[in-house]
């Protein structure tokens, strides 16, 4: 047996990528799929070493080793190997990894570390080289010889082959690390683990797809009450005890084809997949109030009464508004908010049920329509650029938001609505011209299936030639949901509407099932990014590297990018920070009436930034722009990285920042240091500093995160 010291080995990257060939890497470099990505790269390696083939025998847990991925192996080691486990103190595998080496074993079936199992397969020698940094091992990569033995052990270029391969190896495994990761915190919750709303949403719209007739699905949207003094008084670490307590408890209450997410805040919703009849859904609510009403025993012997109000809506047949729907189960938790018994939740069920198909809805359109107006805000400039025309319906004197009537709608009403609200906006829109308001448009929401209409288009086109108004001062805002976008139809209009010279935007990116692919062919100007993202992106500041790749995107595909839920100073200022400068949402002007629209005009020219209180935010944001660009040139040019000294004085922002968390602080100092050798040395081979350095910003965004999320007591312990 031979232990080799594969970081002091002769030859280098040099000499491994000569004998691999840059074809090869190319071809790895391309390659998404991780499976196949291993096959090549094992394939090459094999080649080089002439070997039988290779497996990737990955950590399982912390004293596991697990087969993966092979390569070229005969069939009964194939079998044997195909998800086995075993223990990391056993075989030649356990061994590379505990001395952090590579171990050349050329007797094999002779070796002390031998596994029996594998020496009746015929394994004759082999090859372990570890995956991953020290402190990041993956796995190890095992080359083996069946036929026969090789003479010689690996020279030191065949050994920098294959340690380049398991370089390979290990960043194709944290890519995919990262990925899950990403999407993990695009779907859940971070605090409790649960859906979030925008899983919740395209989770829904499924289950609606497929209800039963017979015992359709019902929607719960559950509340805390008493929650934010819990916060106020006790602060945030109390509080988000409460919610893990509340989640867990919720997830005991419900049945197991049930489905539960948190909204955000102290919002939960539930999704109860079969429902047969009321009295099944009363039980069912019963059982959430008894189980959500008992007190929550925090430390420190503090006691919390938060009970549960919950509202319920029941979805009707062919219903599909995965958003109605939820409005409805909101409008029914306020009815029943401070309605709370001794030992008994307050509940109430949505009681208008949708109509049956064919019928009115119960309002006659447009007639009873109202339409307010919310403006989309440019934050360099300080102007309104257009009008989000929101859909008002006045029934029985009072006045209903669309996700309270739109499910309630047959497809010609919803035809009657789109119409109605086009013309009422570019009537309004032409009046505010001859009132001196400036050459602003309008934004209209368009269902995806109303694109189907042949003569869309010709309307639209007859509409703006009527009120005399350019087609550019129109937007339609389309929402992208499933594949009704790449029907040919509905591609026709879209393709007939931009060459019109209409803007078309994709409404609620994120909000359901965006394909990116399809994204990317449709003949589109803007991208609304979904509140979701936006609106707790102060506190959950992982979220910020997700809006940053969609302004990314937004940039490659050459179209604008507007965030929705923009409801405070704090988010208006990390919007800023990352390069987002339209934006819409409270905080800068809710919806008002017609009336009102030039008043908030004036108002909004006057527009500064307001004061923003904590800056852990604002110094997570510009931490990851300054990282980018640092990795940036580090990859592309570090010649001209300048010389970063780590004396210089730190940018204000961040030392305001830092000192609320010296842990992160002294990451950054680290950082600079790390930078300014970079600087000095940039004609030297800089991938390990380079992955110190990104480590490095790593840890300390996730310590800013954490110190956002929990607030001051956290900050000072970190």
């Amino acid at each position: 047996m031979r232990h080799l010291d594969s970081p002091l080995l002769p030859g280098g990257p040099a000499a491994a990528q000569a004998q691999v060939g840059t074809e090869v890497i190319r071809r790895l470099a391309a390659q998404r799929d991780l499976e196949r990505f291993f096959e090549l790269a094992a394939a090459e390696a094999a080649r080089v070493l002439h070997a039988d083939g290779a497996a990737m025998i990955e950590i399982d847990g912390p004293a596991h080793l697990r087969y993966r991925f092979f390569q070229g192996l005969p069939e009964d080691y194939r079998r044997l190997a195909a998800g086995y486990r075993f223990e990391m103190a056993d075989g030649t595998a356990g061994l590379a990894l505990r001395c952090g080496e590579p171990v050349f074993t050329a007797d094999y079936p002779a070796s002390d570390h031998a596994m029996p199992d594998f020496v009746r397969c015929g394994l004759r020698a082999n090859l372990i080289v570890p995956v991953g940094p020290p402190e990041d091992r993956r796995g190890v990569i095992a080359l083996a010889w069946f036929g026969r033995a090789p003479a010689r052990a690996p020279d030191a270029e065949q050994l920098a082959v294959v340690a380049m391969v398991a370089d390979l190896m290990y960043w194709a495994l944290h890519r995919q690390h990262l990925e899950h990761s990403l999407q993990q915190q695009a779907r859940h919750d971070a605090l409790t683990g649960l859906p979030n709303r925008r899983y919740l949403l395209g989770q829904l719209e499924t289950m609606l797809r497929h209800q039963s007739p017979g015992a359709p699905l019902a929607v719960a949207w559950l509340d805390l009450d008493g929650f934010k003094p819990v916060n106020d008084q006790h602060g945030h670490e109390q509080g988000d005890a409460v919610l893990g307590m509340f989640a867990e408890r919720l997830r005991g209450a419900v049945r197991e084809n049930d489905f539960v997410a948190r909204l955000g805040g102290d919002e939960f919703a539930v999704v109860f997949a079969e429902v047969h009849g009321e009295p099944e859904l009363h039980a069912l609510l019963d059982r959430l109030g008894e189980r959500l009403n008992r007190p929550y025993r925090l430390r420190e012997g503090l006691v919390a009464e938060c009970p549960a109000s919950i509202g319920a809506a029941w979805a009707g047949a062919g219903s599909l508004d995965a958003e109605a729907l939820l409005r409805d189960a909101d409008r029914a938790m306020y009815l029943a908010k401070g309605r709370h018994r001794p030992g008994q939740a307050a509940w109430r069920v949505f009681s208008v049920p949708p109509p049956a198909p064919g019928t009115d809805g119960g309002a006659q359109l447009p007639g009873e329509l109202e339409l307010h107006y919310q403006p989309v805000f440019d934050l360099d400039r300080r102007r309104v650029l257009r009008l989000e025309s929101l859909a008002r319906l006045r029934r029985d004197g009072e006045l209903l938001a669309p996700a309270e009537f739109l499910g309630q709608l047959d497809r010609r009403q919803h035809r009657q609505l789109l119409h109605g609200v086009l013309d009422a906006s570019l009537h309004q829109l032409a009046q505010w011209e001859l009132q001196g308001l400036g050459d602003l448009g309008v934004s209209v929401n368009v269902e995806p299936h109303s694109l189907g209409e042949a003569d869309l288009a010709q309307r639209v086109a007859e509409r703006l030639q009527h009120h005399g108004l350019h087609p550019s001062r129109l937007t339609l805002e389309i929402l992208e949901r499933g594949e009704l976008l790449s029907r040919d139809a509905a591609l026709r209009q879209l393709t007939l509407l931009r060459a019109m010279g209409v803007r078309l935007a994709v409404d609620d990116l994120g909000a359901g099932h965006s394909s990116l692919l399809r994204l990317r062919s449709l003949p589109m100007d803007e991208i609304k990014l979904d509140q979701a993202f936006v609106r707790d992106i102060a506190r959950n500041l992982q979220d910020i590297a997700f809006v940053r790749s969609v302004r990314e995107l937004a940039h490659g595909l050459h179209v604008e990018l507007v965030a929705e839920g923009a409801e405070n100073a704090e988010i208006l200022e990390i919007l800023r920070a990352l390069g987002i400068r339209q934006v819409q949402g409270w905080g800068i002007a809710r919806a008002v009436p017609a009336r009102d629209l030039p008043q908030l005009v004036a108002r909004l020219s006057r527009w500064q930034p307001p004061r923003v209180d904590s800056p852990l935010a604002l110094a997570y944001t510009r931490h990851l722009n300054l990282d980018s660009h640092i990795l940036g040139l580090l990859h592309n040019a570090p010649a001209q990285l300048r010389a970063f000294h780590p004396g210089e004085p730190m940018p204000a922002e961040l030392d305001l920042a830092l000192r609320e968390v010296p842990a992160a602080r002294e990451l950054y100092r680290q950082q600079r240091v790390l930078l300014a050798d970079m600087a000095r040395h940039h004609e030297l081979d800089l991938r390990l500093p380079m992955r110190r350095y990104r480590q490095l910003g790593e840890r300390l965004r996730e310590l800013l995160a954490l110190a956002a999320r929990m607030g001051p007591r956290t900050s000072e312990a970190a």
